[in-house]
């Protein structure tokens, strides 16, 4: 049902989205944190001002797509293949050991395995953007740590990715195992002979057309075609809008389809999506299970730490090196916050594993830059 002041609502969530962001940058805070906090504010948790609708859950939905979509936009192929072994050990340690110890620590307290293997999920992708900033901030982007940060961060997000695709494929429908892979792979065949040998193609035509923003418009819809087939498939539809990204980002219109979909996306959707994951946050049900809930935000703090610095040391890296590659990957952010969003709304998770998840974003964030300074 639409809420009577809808109109109002999404006017205090945009305006607040932008002044949050700008105030977060100058405290040197991510945006990101920003957003969520200001959501728990004015939502049921603290203020209770502004209230979640079927309309904000839909243009929320959409911010998710956008956000996945320009990620894969994003992301360099190149660069990723260039950063290695150490990398690519960095980012396999701080997956396993994190999903590890969620998986057991959720099943020690009696969640069942479906719900065990999401928490584990949950804590297993690095946030690319808050990662970044805090290097920046740091001045260690440009650094050895910094690069294979940089490159780990990408490895384990992809990583994330097709963990959740897989899960939630198996999830779905109540079909046999055999059924649901078949139907993974045909989605993921049938992407790439599209992007292979039809995206391009498909832009040069559209270029040739000379419509105003006709090539920005060609990539959302082929963004959302995606989304609606991964949907049909039985996968999340933020995977059908990741791998569309991924195919347009490496062709020659990746800059204009980037800042025309990041203009959309990070001034309208996407914002509604972060602030609408405080707004749905209830911090009265955390007190369910507090022992529960630290033990799961210490070991995602730990967890990285241990996984991802003993897979740089395995790399050949010094010590110290390897500690601050670990603390480097601590933040939590998109990725988590879409496969507990999705979990919330299947009903998998309560109310209490999403609230967590949300704790863990935000603690994740904080910790990370004096982390970085101590290593």
């Amino acid at each position: 049902m639409v809420h009577p002041h809808f109109l109002l609502h999404l006017a205090i969530i945009l305006l607040l989205s932008k002044y949050v962001a700008a105030l977060s940058l100058k405290f040197k805070m991510p945006p990101v944190l920003g957003m969520i906090l200001v959501g728990i504010l004015i939502g049921p948790s603290a203020l209770d001002i502004v209230k979640t609708d079927v309309v904000i859950q839909w243009l929320s939905k959409l911010g998710v797509i956008m956000l996945l979509f320009t990620a894969g936009l994003d992301t360099d192929l190149q660069q990723m293949k260039s950063q290695g072994k150490v990398s690519l050990l960095s980012a396999l340690g701080g997956v396993t050991i994190p999903f590890l110890l969620g998986f057991f620590t959720s099943r020690f307290f009696g969640l069942n395995n479906f719900s065990a293997v999401l928490i584990g999920t949950v804590l297993t992708a690095t946030s690319v953007s808050v990662t970044v900033m805090t290097l920046i901030e740091m001045k260690k982007l440009h650094s050895p740590e910094g690069t294979t940060i940089l490159g780990a961060a990408i490895i384990d997000d992809i990583i994330g990715i097709l963990m959740l695709t897989f899960v939630f494929g198996l999830h779905g429908g109540g079909e046999s195992i055999t059924f649901s892979l078949l139907k993974i792979l045909a989605y993921f065949v049938f992407s790439f002979l599209i992007g292979f040998f039809l995206f391009k193609p498909i832009l040069r035509f559209t270029k040739k057309l000379n419509v105003e923003e006709g090539i920005v418009t060609l990539a959302l819809a082929l963004c959302f075609f995606f989304a609606w087939a991964a949907e049909k498939a039985g996968i999340a539809e933020i995977t059908g809008a990741y791998i569309a990204g991924l195919f347009i980002g490496q062709t020659r219109h990746k800059r204009t389809e980037s800042e025309g979909v990041e203009t959309l996306g990070q001034s309208f959707f996407v914002a509604i999506f972060f602030i609408n994951i405080g707004l749905e946050t209830h911090l009265e049900n955390i007190s369910g299970n507090p022992l529960f809930i630290i033990l799961v935000i210490l070991f995602a703090v730990t967890g990285k730490m241990l996984g991802a610095g003993a897979g740089a040391k395995l790399g050949g890296l010094s010590l110290k090196q390897s500690a601050r590659i670990g603390a480097g990957m601590i933040p939590r952010g998109e990725v988590a916050l879409i496969i507990s969003a999705i979990a919330l709304t299947k009903g998998i998770f309560t109310q209490t594993e999403y609230s967590t998840t949300v704790l863990i974003v935000i603690i994740s964030a904080i910790l990370t830059p004096p982390l970085l300074k101590l290593t």
